[in-house]
This record gives structure tokens, sequence and C-alpha cells, in this order.
């Protein structure tokens, strides 16, 4: 038994270089951009370059730089693919297109979700190594929609970033200024939306697929039924934006106990309405900044008292990473959590380095099995190795296993037949209106 569980499939010995796709990036921006000539959108091209990686080849060997390289890939690929398209160009750079962005604001957005990967450290045989970036942006206009273009500006945007020892430069009609003053806009207008309740929920059901459906005697375990209650922010400029773009903006305005104590209440106010569903549940996730803070608990317990909601019937997703950061105080912080009832799921579980000392301990009812693992489990030996791995030890520690990404009846089979306790993906639903979700509810499909 390996002392680590790992992110991926196990690698060779040797850790092989990366295939070149400069043709493919080329290939995906000029899709992009005769994509967003037709729409209206915008189309951005970030290219990120690895801090001193020759000095790091110098000191460990090319074949520790084989292996960051191969484990930065694997980090791109927990990115949304609808919204990020990641390629490998060579040396020490990946490309991303940034398709269907709604205002350069979002490309700076899109930015700091990148940079978010690599707050973790990377490990390499017995050394921890801290991998940091550079990355360049530019992003089409009128007159700008040559995909080799594009692809100059952002090496142009990359250089000026290095040269200025930044995290990210922006190259584009009007540059940086822009876009920054339009992701103030966004944060302005988030704000007032939050004060103003104009944000909505909703829902992904998640189906139980276990064979055994009762156990009445474990008043933690969850309800048979239940769904992840997702932020939607409706806007009048920018559509429907998704929790991916609106969960950094609230957290960069430091108003993460406000967004809790919205989602909790909202949560719970539908499920007191939804009565006659009493073995429905709900789950939200809780930014990682907030996990250890004391008003967690605070915010947790007046809550359930107002909305007289079972706390069974409430489960908090927490990111793994978060544990990995402060694992005592989170761990604390969280026992105390469960002690009021409430269930606590981790979730992309699978995608840090998870010892088994910490999983012997972790404060947790639920692993949710990241989709980057279950939507290759077909086809990839490794990938499907490691879920029944995660499934069988959450198992053996007695907690629940969801895995996300289902989207085919043939992996939602073989699921079951590893005994996964709960599915949810687009095969199921996709995320909906609170008053569709009632109907999903009454209407209880069977797969």
């Amino acid at each position: 038994m390996p002392e680590h569980l790992p992110s991926k499939p196990s690698k060779p010995p040797q850790a092989l270089a990366l295939p070149l796709q400069r043709n493919a990036l080329l290939s995906a921006l000029d899709s992009a951009l005769e994509n967003s000539d037709a729409s209206n959108f915008l189309t951005a091209l970030a290219i990120i370059d690895v801090r001193d990686f020759s000095e790091l080849n110098r000191s460990f060997g090319n074949e520790c730089g084989n292996a960051i390289l191969a484990e930065i890939n694997q980090r791109l690929e927990q990115l949304p693919n609808e919204t990020f398209l990641h390629h490998y160009l060579g040396n020490d750079e990946f490309g991303i297109v940034l398709p269907q962005l709604k205002s350069p604001g979002f490309a700076v957005i899109c930015a700091e979700q990148i940079l978010a990967l690599f707050k973790g450290v990377f490990e390499w045989q017995n050394h921890t190594l801290k991998i940091t970036i550079n990355m360049g942006i530019a992003y089409n206009y009128a007159q700008h929609l040559e995909s080799s273009k594009l692809l100059l500006d952002a090496e142009l945007a990359l250089k000026q970033a290095k040269t200025s020892n930044l995290p990210y430069s922006m190259l584009g009609k009007n540059e940086q200024q822009s876009s920054d003053q339009l992701k103030w806009e966004l944060l302005n207008n988030l704000h007032v939306a939050m004060q103003e309740d104009e944000l909505e929920l909703y829902y992904q059901p998640k189906l139980c697929i276990k064979s055994d459906k009762g156990d009445g005697d474990n008043k933690s375990r969850q309800a048979s039924r239940y769904a992840e209650a997702l932020i939607r922010w409706p806007t009048v400029d920018h559509g429907l934006i998704a929790p991916d773009i609106t969960i950094p903006l609230i957290e960069h305005l430091g108003s993460e106990l406000d967004l809790i104590n919205w989602l909790v209440n909202t949560a719970l106010k539908h499920l007191s309405e939804t009565d006659a569903h009493h073995d429905c549940g709900v789950s939200v996730n809780i930014p990682a900044n907030s996990v250890t803070s004391k008003a967690l608990y605070q915010l947790i317990e007046q809550a359930l008292q107002m909305w007289d909601v079972e706390p069974n019937r409430l489960t908090l997703e927490i990111t793994e990473d978060v544990l990995i950061k402060d694992k005592e105080l989170a761990f604390d912080y969280l026992s105390k959590v469960r002690e009021t009832g409430v269930r606590v799921s981790i979730d992309d579980f699978g995608t840090g380095y998870s010892s088994l000392a910490y999983f012997k301990h972790i404060p947790a009812d639920e692993l949710k099995i990241d989709r980057i693992f279950v939507k290759n489990m077909l086809h990839n030996e490794g990938d499907r190795n490691i879920v029944k791995l995660i499934i069988d030890l959450a198992h053996a520690f007695k907690l629940d296993v969801v895995a996300e990404g289902v989207e085919d009846n043939h992996t939602l089979d073989l699921l079951k037949s590893m005994g996964c306790d709960y599915a949810q993906g687009f095969l199921i639903s996709h995320p909906i209106p609170y008053k569709d979700y009632l109907l999903w509810l009454k209407e209880k499909p069977e797969f």
C-alpha cells in the first residue's frame, strides 16, 4: 500500500517529455476566434512560463523537469474544459485558450484561477518544490483576429510580465488598465448584487446508486437524494455568471462569510420548503479561507436554529487542498462543525497528496472523486484503479463516496459495480433552478 494516494495514474520510472501541441493550439485558437467573431464574445490567449526552470533542471535533472511539466499539465486539466483549452508549447511554456469571454475583465479573472493552481507545492522524490509562473495574456478585438498575431502578443505580454516580475501582464486594445477597470466594475456590481439579494441558487442533483440504500442506524448518513447548491449571478450585461467567476470575485472582495451566510440560509430555507421530500439534502461549497474561521461554526448553528432543518440534511463541501495547507487547524474546526450534526464532504479528492495517516483521521463523512479521474475511467486503466482505490479506502473508514463528472450510462454502471454511493454529472442532470429541481424530485428519475 503506497504512503500517498497519487494524483494521477502512477508514472513510469523515467518521466517522459510532453508532446508538443503548438499546431493544436493554433487550430483551437482559430476556431475560438471564428466563434467569437460570430457571437460578439472575446477570445483570449494566455501563455504561462515556469520561473527558473533552467535552474530547476540543473539542480535536480531533466527527469525532475519533465515530471514537473507533467504535473503542471495535470493541474491545468482541473480547469473547466469549456472555459480553458490548454496545450504544451515546448520548453517550459503552456498556452491556454480562453474562449467566449464577455469582456477583457474576465480574462484577468481566468488568469487568477490559473495562478491558484500553483499555490500548492510540487513533490519530486523526497523534495518539496514551490513552483511559480509568469503569464502573458492577449485578447482579440476589431482587426485583431489572426491566431499567429494573438500568439505573438501573448508572448510579448509574457516578456513584459517576466521583465517587471509580475504574475501576469495583458496586451490588448487598451491593455492592462482597461482590463483592471472592468474587473473592478464587476467587483462593484457583485457587491451590490449581494446586498440586494440578487444572487440565485441552482441545484445539481446527486443520485444514490449504492445497492444498500438504507442505513437508518447511522444518523450521519446523508439523504438518499440530494443536490449540490451552486451560486449563479444574473447580470444584465453579461448574462448568468457561473461560480468559477463569481467565487473568486467574492474572495477578492473579502466577503466569504457573507457568501456562506447567504448560501447556507438560502439552501436551508429551500430545504424547509421540501417537507414532502424529507429524504432530501443539500451541499454547499465553502470558500477555502473560511474553513478555519471561528465565525463559520456560529453562522451554521444560527442558521440551523432559524430554519429548523435536521443538521444531517446539510453538507459542507471543502476542497482537499484546504486540509493539506493547515491540517491541524482545519481538522479542529471541521470536527467542531460536525458536532452540530452537519456533514462534511471533501471535494476534488485525489488531486492533492493525501497520506494514509491523514486519511485515517480526516473529519469528514464523504469524499467526492474529482471528475478528471471519472471522465476517462472507461478507457484509462490508471484512472479506473484510482477510482476503485478511493472507493475502497473511503468505505474502509465508513465514508460515503460521490463520483463527479458522470456523463454516460457505461461510466455509471462501472461506478455501481465498484460500490460507489452517489453519482453527479450531466447524465443525472445539469445544474437547474430551484423550481426545476423540485420537479426533478417529484419525478424521481431512475438510471
